[in-house]
C-alpha cells in the first residue's frame, strides 16, 4: 500500500499502484534534494564561533584570528594587484602592462573570494560578539520551544562565498601547478606561492578552526562558480579580449580558438571542483568528531541560542 506517497512493499503488491507512488517518492527525493541546497544551519551562532571554544559567542582569541586572517589575506590580494609585471623571461611583441587584465584570471576570483569570505566572517562575528541571546541546553527535556528562527541572511552569504572559495582554493592550486605553470612565463617567487598556494593552505586552516558545517550539496555552488568562469571566458575571447601580453587565451588551456579542449577543459574543473569539496566536506565531519571528542561536558557550543530581540 502506498502510505503519506510511499510504497510500503507487500507481497500482493499491486503494480497499479507502485506507478503511482513511483511520482510521489521521485517528489520526497527532489524535496530533500531541495532541503539540501539550502543555506540554512541551526543554531546560526555556529558561523560566528571556532569549533574549539566553549560558549555561543565568539571569544577574544576567535576575533583576533578573524582580523588576522582578513587583513592578511587583503594585504596579499592588496600586494598581487599592485605589484603586476610582464613575465622576465618574456621575448615577444612590445606590450603595455594593463593593471585592470588582473580581473581576469581565475587565480585572482578565487582569492577575491577568499578576501570577501574573510570579511563577511568578520562581519558575523561582530554581529554575534553583541547579541544577547539566551542558551537553551539541547538536552533538557520537554522545553517548549518557539518556531525555529531562520539563519540570518548574513551568515547564509557567508556559508555560500566560504563554501566557494574553498572549493576555488583547492582547485586553482592543483590546476596551476599542474597544468598552467610555465617556467618560461612564470616565476618561482614569494607572491607566486601566496596566490597559488598558501590560498589552499588558507582555507584548509578556516576548515580547521571554524564551527559551521560543510555540506555536501553545495558542492554544487563550487561547480556553478567554475562554469560561471567559462562563460566569462567565452565572452571576454569572443569579443576580442587578450590576457596581459595580448595573446587570444586567457590560458592556454582554455583556448576558446580550440572550443572542444576549451569545453573539456571547463568541464573537467567542474568535476575536480566537486572532488575538491568532498574532501572539505570530510575534513568539516572529522573536525567536528575530534572537537567532540576533546570538548569538555560544560561546552556550550553546541547549545541552542535564541535571540533576545
Amino acid at each position: 500500500m502506498c502510505k503519506h506517497g510511499v510504497l510500503v512493499p507487500t507481497e500482493a503488491s499491486d503494480p497499479a499502484i507502485k506507478k503511482v507512488c513511483k511520482p510521489a517518492m521521485l517528489g520526497r527525493i527532489w524535496q530533500a534534494s531541495r532541503r539540501g541546497l539550502t543555506l540554512d544551519h541551526t543554531p546560526s551562532h555556529h558561523f560566528a564561533c571556532s569549533q574549539w571554544q566553549t560558549g555561543h559567542r565568539p571569544t577574544a582569541s576567535y576575533i583576533v584570528y578573524r582580523w588576522l586572517f582578513f587583513l592578511s589575506a587583503l594585504s596579499i590580494g592588496l600586494t598581487s594587484f599592485a605589484c603586476q609585471r610582464l613575465p622576465p623571461l618574456y621575448d615577444g611583441p612590445k606590450v603595455e602592462l594593463n593593471y585592470f587584465k588582473w580581473f581576469i584570471y581565475f587565480t585572482n576570483w578565487g582569492y577575491m573570494l577568499i578576501v570577501l569570505q574573510a570579511a563577511l566572517a568578520l562581519a558575523v562575528v561582530h554581529k554575534y560578539r553583541n547579541q544577547k541571546t539566551y542558551c537553551i541546553p539541547c538536552d533538557d527535556e520537554d522545553i517548549p520551544l518557539p518556531r525555529r528562527q531562520k539563519t540570518p541572511f548574513l551568515c547564509r552569504l557567508y556559508w555560500l562565498v566560504h563554501n566557494i572559495a574553498t572549493d576555488l582554493a583547492f582547485v586553482i592550486t592543483l590546476v596551476y601547478w599542474t597544468l598552467v605553470h610555465d617556467p618560461k612565463m612564470h616565476e618561482i617567487n614569494a607572491l607566486n606561492i601566496l596566490v597559488h598556494g598558501c590560498n589552499s593552505l588558507a582555507m584548509l586552516l578556516e576548515l580547521a578552526v571554524t564551527a559551521h558545517p560543510i555540506q555536501a550539496m553545495h558542492a554544487l555552488f563550487g561547480a556553478g562558480a567554475g562554469l560561471m568562469y567559462g562563460i566569462f571566458s567565452a565572452f571576454y575571447w569572443a569579443v576580442g579580449g587578450t590576457d596581459r601580453v595580448g595573446l587570444p587565451a586567457i590560458y592556454p588551456a582554455l583556448d576558446w580558438n580550440k572550443p572542444g579542449s576549451a569545453f573539456g577543459f571547463v568541464a573537467l574543473c567542474a568535476v575536480v571542483m566537486m572532488f575538491a569539496h568532498a574532501i572539505a566536506t570530510v575534513l568539516a565531519i572529522l573536525r567536528m568528531k575530534l572537537a567532540a571528542k576533546l570538548r569538555p561536558s560544560g561546552s556550550h557550543l553546541d547549545k541552542f541560542t535564541l535571540p533576545t530581540h
